[in-house]
């Protein structure tokens, strides 16, 4: 099958041959592979190069209006006999330019009719005339149409040679209009399509793609549909199916775009190929026989032999006989017309096929011997050797040339030295004095940098060394404040509390001065992350849910969609929390506060709005000056430190804030920040896929299946995003199950005996605290760790949550580190005893030491029913979970949990602790008799479980014990 060829190239055939790595295609391989080792040297080399060779002659000027009107001239001559007669005319007025497009078009005219060498005559002439007036554009263009030419009649180590010259002289000189960089990739095309004739389909692809890319540059649909099919032709002859349709298809497409007849033709023939080798006759034959109605009437008989071809093989796969014959005879004799043999050589091998098919073999061998001897007649060992050495030919022409003209050169400079040599001393001392004056300069504006920055480092360490001082008396401050609310003394409980809240205040302020140094002089060490930003935001709101219900403030949080940004968590959340303290502090009950979040353009923009009474002009124009004090103070706000901070804050991160506020209507805060994707380290390894999840968990929150070897997590929490958010943080390492209010929460523990709980407190139908004391109270599920996450973050709320039973308490919002290295601290001593217990056959001392009072008595209760099972014979997992009042699964989940191992294994255990006792204590019964005892119904079964376990037999523990 042939590959489809460039409207200025050829095409190229399936003839395979061994591999040529000449001198030529290797550099232009590592030429699309490589790049210089030096780009400071090599650009040198590049310029000196183009200027050598370009100066080889001088290039003859033609505007783009030049050509165009040339081309406008030539183009309204279409037959081969109407282009000779105008390049005639246009030679004999003496219109250089317009000869030489005239003799291109009617050259390709002429190979169009198949008429090969009188194109080759015409496109000789061409050059010859190009080389004359010196025009590059129309010189490549007659080279690469030669080269054409010459592929398709067969003589590939001449052609080779053609397109190389025509890449190279592309190469070699600066002009980059569109012309130039299309004779570029003509070449490319053509060499590529030369290497795909001989089979070496790694250099073609290497060639291909680089043409590809250049069509892509210049949005050329044919270009582009061209090497799309090219490249799928590699794909198709090495086997890969898939990406050789991938390939066809977009060269289809970009056909079908251009109006392409030929093109679109021969996409059908393409299918029709991958559909026959696929074994789908029916569909390879209508592929086939639509690219043949498209060619029918076309002069171009070398493309569409293509067709005749292919109907030809496909109706002799299927046995059609007179179609095969009657294709294989037109094929034939339009073949012969046009000299192809390539084509001829395919024709003679589909005949050899067929009359061997019939079992002629006479006729076969005579058919064989005429495709042997045309194939040998395209590729014979002479000229194989020819096209191996073409590219060592022209590398060494090419140098030979570059040597001569650099010699040239050199004797010119010598000429010119004396005068260079005084040039270059006079700028050397100019260069000399300026970089000597340059670097003074420099030299002292560092001393003066340092100077500052020294300065400024000693100012900012004071500041925060003498602001941090004030944290220990405050501290000593605020815990006898403490001490003095216990008195009886009313008076004094009173003054405790005034000096603990004012104490707490100036706190707050000190923590935020500390927080303005250190975004001040460590903004570079930022932690940044790259995640949900959304997510976050909503986690923050979150927190002030249960102050704004206590304070009858409806809260809102909108968010118009995700948004995933670079983002310092930290300072987001002091943004956040320093403007919200600011909206509920002067928003009355009943009032609203609202933070809307979304995304526009490149940047994030953020919206913090509330119903309070606003803030005059004044106070306004200072709201974010450390320190100000409004004179209103029944309207104004005290700004302090926490807007300053804010501001400090957008400042870093290159964002911007604004205020919009009125006399009673409320004040609304603009956050704009710029959204970078930047930060190659995300929240963590998982959370930012996990958070970006997080606006579509309302349908996504439910149970992931998992069996008894996975960890099992119970969520109770109302809130479905943050549900979901947990739950995100352990996706795919353990099992996770949801509720949605405590009750559920209770009901579900009971049922799947989780590893570990992790609730909310504030829930409807039943809260966290009463979910810790039930879940302790329960003897099924009272070994299970339970950890509160709540946004109430009060000493007295969390000395609750403990005294209820809770293993571990976080305030929202939380961090996910944290979470996740409380959940995995938890669930480790479970693994721990697990480990124990799955070494051991029995909870020795120093194992009842890590285990609560409740497990205690669990596993002493299992273990007495053991013995009372074993003594009725009739112990089982069923049995023995029915005598503790557990269902099966509950069981099953509760001695994994205690033991790390099933209940069979520690039933087992205990038979062989059972087994062990009666061997030390009672010599006068048999091993027999024990193994009865013990639940073994075979005494054999009892011999290799002993021994499996102890690593001896009963026979020699009993011995052993008694001796």
């Amino acid at each position: 099958m042939n590959g489809p060829e460039h409207p200025i190239n050829g095409s190229a055939t399936n003839t395979t041959v061994k591999p040529l790595y000449g001198p030529s295609a290797r550099r232009l391989y590592l030429w699309g592979k490589c790049r210089p080792i030096s780009s400071v040297l090599g650009a040198f080399i590049t310029i000196s190069l183009l200027l050598v060779s370009c100066g080889k002659k001088p290039e003859t000027f033609f505007s783009p209006q030049d050509r165009r009107a040339a081309d406008s001239i030539v183009r309204s001559a279409r037959t081969p006999d109407s282009l000779a007669l105008l390049q005639k005319r246009l030679e004999s007025r003496g219109d250089r330019l317009g000869s030489v497009i005239a003799l291109r078009e009617w050259g390709k005219a002429l190979r169009n009719e198949s008429r090969f060498e009188e194109a080759l005559d015409i496109h000789s002439e061409g050059l010859r005339q190009a080389e004359a007036i010196g025009d590059t554009l129309e010189w490549v263009q007659a080279l690469n149409n030669i080269g054409t030419n010459y592929r398709r009649m067969g003589v590939l180590d001449v052609a080779q040679e053609y397109h190389y010259r025509a890449w190279t002289l592309s190469n070699e000189c600066a002009d980059t209009s569109f012309m130039a960089k299309k004779n570029r990739v003509v070449s490319l095309n053509g060499l590529g399509n030369l290497y795909l004739t001989l089979g070496n389909y790694e250099r073609a692809d290497s060639a291909l793609r680089l043409a590809l890319k250049g069509e892509q540059e210049l949005h050329s649909a044919v270009g582009q549909a061209i090497n799309y099919a090219n490249l799928g032709s590699i794909f198709e002859h090495r086997g890969q199916t898939d990406s050789a349709w991938v390939y066809y298809r977009l060269s289809m497409r970009y056909n079908q775009e251009a109006g392409s007849t030929l093109g679109i033709s021969l996409c059908h023939t393409y299918f029709g190929s991958l559909y026959e080798k696929a074994g789908q006759y029916d569909k390879a034959t209508q592929a086939y026989e639509t690219a043949y109605q498209l060619m029918k009437a076309s002069k171009d008989e070398w493309h569409a032999l293509n067709t005749r071809i292919a109907l030809a093989g496909i109706y002799m796969t299927t046995h059609d006989e007179a179609k095969t014959l009657d294709y294989l005879g037109k094929a034939k004799q339009m073949a012969e017309r046009i000299h192809s043999k390539e084509h001829l050589a395919e024709i003679h091998t589909l005949y050899y096929k067929h009359y061997k098919q019939r079992g002629d073999y006479r006729t076969a061998l005579a058919a064989y011997e005429q495709a042997i001897a045309l194939q040998d007649s395209l590729l014979d060992m002479e000229k194989v050797n020819r096209i191996q050495n073409t590219s060592l030919n022209i590398e060494r022409n090419r140098q030979t040339r570059e040597m001569n003209e650099a010699r040239l050169k050199l004797e010119q400079e010598r000429a010119a030295r004396h005068v260079d040599y005084a040039i270059f001393s006079f700028v050397v001392i100019g260069l000399t004095g300026a970089l000597a004056t340059f670097f003074y300069i420099q030299r002292v504006h560092h001393r003066n940098h340092l100077a500052l920055k020294r300065l400024s480092l000693l100012r900012e360490n004071f500041f925060t060394n003498i602001t941090h001082e004030f944290r220990t008396p405050l501290t000593v401050i605020l815990g006898l404040s403490r001490d003095l609310q216990s008195t009886d003394t009313e008076e004094i409980k009173d003054k405790a509390q005034t000096i603990e809240r004012q104490g707490k205040g100036l706190l707050t302020l000190i923590n935020q001065l500390l927080d303005i140094s250190k975004i001040k002089s460590a903004v570079g060490n930022a932690d940044w992350r790259n995640g949900n930003i959304t997510a976050y935001l909503m986690m923050v709101v979150e927190s002030y849910r249960d102050f704004a219900r206590s304070r009858n403030i409806d809260l809102q949080f909108l968010s118009k969609g995700e948004v995933r940004m670079d983002f310092v968590p930290d300072y987001v959340a002091k943004v956040l929390n320093n403007l919200l303290s600011n909206a509920f502090k002067f928003t009355p009950e009943y009032g609203k506060v609202s933070v809307v979040a979304w995304r526009e353009g490149e940047r994030m923009l953020i919206d913090i709005a509330d119903t309070g009474g606003g803030m005059d002009m004044e106070t306004l124009a200072h709201a974010f000056e450390p320190f100000y004090q409004g004179g209103n103070d029944v309207h104004n706000i005290g700004t302090g430190v926490g807007l300053a901070l804010v501001k400090q804050i957008m400042d870093a991160v290159e964002g911007s804030i604004t205020v919009e506020s009125a006399l009673g209507r409320g004040t609304t805060f603009h956050i704009s920040v710029p959204i970078h994707n930047e930060i190659k380290h995300t929240i963590t390894d998982t959370e930012t896929t996990n958070m970006a999840m997080l606006p579509q968990c309302e349908s996504a929150l439910a149970d992931s299946e998992g069996d008894d070897s996975l960890c099992r997590l119970l969520i109770i929490e109302d809130n479905r995003d943050i549900a979901s958010y947990i739950g995100s943080q352990f996706a795919g390492r353990y099992a996770v199950s949801y509720a949605t209010n405590g009750k559920e929460g209770l009901e579900k523990a009971r049922e799947l005996v989780p590893d570990l709980i992790i609730t909310d407190l504030m829930m409807p139908e039943m809260d966290g605290l009463e979910v810790c004391r039930q879940v302790r109270g329960n003897e099924i599920i009272n070994h299970i760790p339970i950890i509160v996450v709540t946004a109430k973050i009060t000493e007295e709320e969390r000395i609750k949550g403990i005294e209820a039973g809770a293993d571990a308490y976080l305030a929202k919002p939380f961090n996910a580190d944290e979470l996740r290295t409380r959940v995995e601290k938890l669930l480790d001593r479970h693994r721990r005893l697990r480990g124990r217990f799955s070494q051991n056959a029995g909870t020795d001392k120093e194992e009842e030491a890590q285990l609560t009072d409740a497990e205690r008595r669990f596993l002493a209760k299992t273990v007495d029913f053991i013995y009372l099972l074993l003594d009725e014979r009739r112990l089982d997992v069923n049995a023995l979970a029915e005598k503790l009042c557990m269902s099966p699964r509950q069981f099953h989940r509760k001695i994994t949990a205690l033991t790390g191992g099933s209940p069979a294994s520690y039933m087992l255990k205990i038979k062989m602790k059972r087994a062990r006792h009666m061997l030390e204590t009672n010599p006068g019964l048999t091993i027999d008799d024990i193994a009865d005892r013990c639940g073994f119904e075979h005494t054999s079964n009892f011999y290799h479980a002993f021994r499996k376990m102890y690593g001896i037999t009963p026979t020699e523990y009993r011995r052993g014990a008694l001796s």
